[in-house]
């Protein structure tokens, strides 16, 4: 049983690796791109996690220091297979980034004039406008779980009105939803504690 459980457990390693590989090779727009293919490989596809974990995970992700497709890689990975989970999905998320830079550098000249053909220029405007499509898609999805309430609904359209109208940098709209959040749950855990002492009472 230990034998299988160990082959399973390198499957599910190198799973994580190919699949985080994969993705991080030809998914641009940064970690939220990722995010959305995770979404659709783990928990669409593959059904190794659900809607409300991914969710958990975004959460994670927007709330510690780092990158976000590292973050989101490395928490995935871990929830799937633990420490040895984490290591090979960041390791397939970083692999790709660090190969093209590389490249880059030992042909800096030769590839800027790559990047620089219509062709290549085209092609990248094409693969933006899919993956905007994509994210916001999974933005959609993740939307009939995150906001199930007024305040939630409240909370949602501050945090745009902040970004597009009001150009507040994103970690001030995040610490003010958390702010926002915990107010929330303290003042309600306040409102039923002091119904509680008024029952006690009677």
């Amino acid at each position: 049983m230990r034998e299988a459980f160990s082959r399973g457990s390198l499957a599910r390693d190198l799973m994580l690796f190919g699949t985080f590989f994969r993705i991080a090779s030809v998914v641009v727009g940064g970690g939220f791109a990722i995010i959305a293919a995770a979404d659709e490989e783990f928990v669409r596809r593959r059904k190794l996690l659900t809607s409300e974990e991914l969710l958990e995970i975004v959460t994670v992700t927007q709330t510690v220091p780092g990158i976000v497709a590292c973050n989101a890689a490395i928490c995935i990975g871990f929830r799937i297979n633990g420490k040895a989970g984490a290591f090979a999905a960041a390791l397939g998320a970083v692999l790709p980034s660090m190969i093209v830079i590389t490249l880059i550098a030992a042909g800096m000249s030769a590839m800027r004039d790559f990047l620089q053909h219509p062709a290549v220029r085209g092609a990248f405007r094409g693969v933006i406008a899919g993956i905007v499509a994509l994210i916001s898609v999974t933005a959609f999805r993740m939307r009939r779980k995150a906001v199930v309430d007024l305040f939630g609904a409240a909370v949602a359209a501050a945090a745009f009105v902040g970004i597009a109208v009001l150009r507040i940098a994103p970690p001030w709209i995040i610490l003010g939803a958390i702010a926002a959040g915990a107010g929330k749950v303290l003042a309600a855990d306040r409102a039923a504690k002091k119904k509680a002492g008024k029952g006690v009472r009677r």
